[in-house]
Formats: C-alpha cells, structure tokens, sequence
C-alpha cells in the first residue's frame, strides 16, 4: 500500500514560518558576534605585520651594518616613498637602510613597503620620531607607543611598545 498517495508531501506553512523564526533569531545573535571576531582578527594581523616589520628593521641593520629606519608613509603610491614627519602609520609604512649614510632614503635602500590599512583602522604613533636601529640592533630614535585601533568605540585596540633599547611588545588597550 501507497502511503504517499494518501498522505501529506512537503512542509506546512506554519512548520516553515517557525523555520525562519528560529533561523532569525540565531542570526540575529550570532551576526553581531562574528563581525566582532573579524574585526579583532584585523587588528591582530596588522599589529603582527607590524611587529614583523619592526622585527625586518632591526636585522636588517645588523646584516647591513648601517642604521635601518622604519617610519610612515607620506604617499603609498608615489614611485619613491617618503617617510612622513608626522605620527600617522595608517597609510602604511617602510623600512630602509642607509647604506650610503645620507639619512635619506633613496631607491636602492628600500626593504620593504607595507601599504595603508583598510577598514577604518587607525595607527598613531605617541611621537613623530621615525623608528631606528643601529649596526648593532639597538635603538637610536623612536622609543614610542603606537595604538591601534578600529571604528568601534570603547572597544579594545592594541598598543604597541618598543622601549629603548628597541624590545617590541604588544597589548591590549581601550580605544577613546
């Protein structure tokens, strides 16, 4: 005997509007939580790119035997980047090596170039020294405090210290 012949096929209309409320409701909870998860994981990305830049900086002063700098950007795009004098890392940053001893950078001196961040991030420096290593891996300029932080208010950011011998360390800090 067919049962399918006599019997109910498919879904009713109140078994599918419950469906959809109890799917709301999960979402409605776990949206939120998750953009918070994404938006801590940024900010523990581009803290840790710039710890490795920092990390880039120091060995690359020791390897060249030549002050190596780290600093701002003033223009991504440019075809020669320029360190910016002020304290705003979030268009990016570069490192350098003065291996002609001018103190300025030139187009064979550039390690490396990070571009600017995206998503609202802001990186701000304490100080408008550029951050600079010696032959020997000590610091020169730049002892400094950097916070990082996104478009969230009241959330906690990150704050990167280099003290004065050049030791990096990054915690956590709430954003103003």
């Amino acid at each position: 005997m067919n049962d399918t012949k006599n019997g109910q096929r498919g879904v009713t209309l109140l078994e599918l509007m419950i469906v959809l409320a109890v799917a709301g409701v999960l979402l409605s909870v776990g949206v939120p939580s998750f953009r918070n998860v994404i938006m801590d994981n940024r900010l523990t990305d581009q803290s840790n790119a710039f710890m490795a830049a920092v990390a880039s900086t120091r060995s690359a002063a020791v390897r060249f035997q030549r002050n190596a700098t780290i600093c701002p950007l003033l223009d991504y795009e440019a075809a020669l980047p320029s360190c910016n004098p002020g304290t705003d890392w979030s268009n990016g940053w570069m490192v350098w090596v003065d291996r002609d001893r001018d103190g300025a950078a030139s187009a064979g001196e550039i390690v490396s170039v990070q571009e600017p961040m995206q998503d609202a991030l802001t990186f701000e420096s304490v100080g408008a020294d550029p951050i600079t290593y010696n032959a020997r891996g000590f610091l020169t300029a730049g002892a400094n405090d950097l916070e990082l932080c996104d478009s969230r208010s009241g959330e906690e950011g990150r704050v990167i210290r280099i003290n004065g011998v050049g030791r990096t360390e990054v915690a956590r800090q709430v954003c103003t």
